[in-house]
């Protein structure tokens, strides 16, 4: 098995180098704010109302340029982005190579603006939100929205930025008189900053290679988490573990799982899993992933060198959002059995895990509701097209699916079924006498229709009235399973004596994403 840690251990080094980074760019950011003076009792406040580059929590990242046309519009200064509470003015609005600059002042004589005021000079309220109309955008490899430019509506002082960097960096009142300079830096600076970001991502770059290396494989803080780990499952020692954490997802009171256990138990339900063998799996960071969709087609046609150029038709783009849902399993075991020294304890868990977890999977992604669990691919809310049994012959039926579906979707698809369904298959003949089902050379398991791989799921109804039986189509184009990375587990010594349980949590999600690359036959 290849060993995941050197890949692990750099991209924990690679974003503490970044925020590093950032955090020194923001610090220097910070020093260069001058503030104006200002008059009776407001105050001017300087910050970044939107900082590039930076994935927010909506999935959204902003890139430099997209407010470029900032000073040809009228920006609102609002508190909280409520529209009927308006608490200043912006002054000065200035994008450079971080992210948008703002100057703006809170009006005292207004009760939003003194409760304003009193909360951002406590430091209780320090964030700067943006609302605005898109106008250009893409998603990237990572399903993120990339926005490239939008119309500027209004900024926000808020609790919680979406943006965690898009912050209020200074504040002056009448009392302070300084002079800002609406150039907070000056090319001259900003170019002493980008020279100093290139030699920390060199030395990104550098530890990149070395951390490649297939000879540093074994690293000591991953061997130590894994045994502050082995040690936590057996004697609930959480010390240690803390100290080794090699991430703080984890929630109060329970820990990760090692990487390479949480990489074996994905790695064996995709094995044992029809579903994950079939749809595409991406692995997320969040709590939803969003994926664009095309409501039709391309259209393209041939033309003259000086004939009219028609317009072609372009489908419709619409997002949908995948969440991901807890899914749990509480294996236990008593003390007695986890201090067996021959008993490996990590192994043991992974087991039942594994098989705990792909039951309920398949169950949900053929059959789940949507709610608290995945969208199967039953679900009425899809709008696949099936086919009804009717007086067709069963193998007529089968030909009829394979017809139907796109060429573009045939070169990867598959019947999906149970085992009753497939053993009625089993026995029927074209005209030549020949079997349709056949059994490949290559795999004891595998089997074909009409040259076609067939998946068995036990999830899959079988033939009866009404029942849409059988499944068609290119599943990884048709279905989505998202993850979430991680599998927290909490150890419980204490409600169910003498058994140790160990209480574990996995978030997964998924959703039809194109059905127009399914099939379905109803009987």
């Amino acid at each position: 098995m290849t060993n995941i840690f050197p890949i692990f251990h750099l991209f924990t080094v690679y974003i503490i180098v970044m925020y590093l980074i950032i955090g020194s760019y923001v610090q220097m950011i910070s020093q260069k704010f001058i503030i104006k003076s200002v008059t009776d009792n407001n105050i001017t406040i300087a910050g970044y109302a939107s900082v590039y580059n930076v994935v927010d929590q909506q999935n959204d990242m902003v890139i430099k340029g997209a407010f470029a046309n900032t000073d040809n519009q009228v920006v609102k200064f609002l508190w909280q982005h409520n529209i009927i509470k308006p608490i200043g003015v912006i002054k000065a609005l200035h994008e450079d190579n971080y992210g948008l600059q703002i100057e703006a002042i809170i009006n005292s004589n207004i009760q939003s603006g003194r409760e304003a005021i009193e909360l951002v000079q406590q430091g209780s309220v320090d964030g700067l939100s943006i609302g605005f109309n898109l106008q250009s955008a893409y998603y990237n490899h990572l399903g993120q929205r990339v926005i490239e430019k939008a119309e500027l509506l209004e900024i926000s002082i808020v609790t919680f930025p979406a943006n965690a960097h898009a912050k209020i960096y200074n504040i002056n009142n009448a009392n302070q008189q300084e002079h800002m300079n609406t150039e907070a830096i000056s090319s001259e600076n900003t170019e002493q900053i980008t020279k100093q970001i290139k030699i920390l991502e060199d030395r990104i770059n550098n530890i990149q290679t070395v951390l490649a290396r297939p000879e540093l494989g074994n690293d000591n803080n991953n061997i130590e988490y894994k045994a502050a780990f082995g040690d936590y499952l057996r004697k609930g020692r959480m010390d240690v573990l803390i100290q080794k954490s090699l991430s703080s997802a984890a929630g109060e009171g329970d820990v990760l799982l090692v990487p390479t256990l949480y990489h074996k138990i994905i790695s064996e339900m995709k094995a044992r899993s029809p579903m994950r063998q079939l749809a595409s799996v991406e692995t997320i960071s969040t709590n939803a992933l969003d994926v664009v969709i095309e409501d039709g087609k391309f259209t393209s046609g041939w033309i003259g060198d000086a004939e009219r150029r028609e317009d072609t038709e372009t489908p419709k783009l619409k997002q949908k959002r995948i969440l991901v849902h807890e899914l749990y399993a509480q294996p236990k075991a008593t003390q007695v059995l986890i201090d067996d020294s021959a008993i490996q304890i990590e192994d043991w868990l992974v087991e039942h895990l594994r098989d705990s977890f792909i039951k309920v999977e398949n169950a949900a992604f053929i059959n789940g509701s949507g709610e608290k669990q995945p969208k199967g691919i039953l679900h009425e809310d899809h709008q696949i097209k099936t086919i009804n049994v009717g007086d067709f012959k069963l193998q007529d039926l089968l030909l009829n699916l394979i017809n139907d579906l796109d060429e573009e979707y045939l070169t990867n698809a598959s019947f999906l079924m149970n085992r009753t369904t497939l053993s009625t298959i089993q026995q029927l003949k074209d005209e030549n006498g020949r079997f349709i089902w056949q059994q490949t050379f290559t795999e004891s398991l595998s089997h074909t229709i009409f040259g076609i791989p067939v998946v068995c799921c036990a999830e899959m109804p079988s033939i009866e009235e009404g029942k849409r039986a059988i499944a068609f189509g290119d599943f990884s184009s048709a279905y989505k399973i998202v993850d979430r990375s991680g599998v927290n587990i909490m150890r419980d010594q204490y409600t169910e004596k003498p058994f140790i349980k160990f209480y574990t949590v996995k978030r997964v999600g998924g959703d039809i994403v194109n059905p127009e690359a399914l099939r379905f036959a109803k009987f």
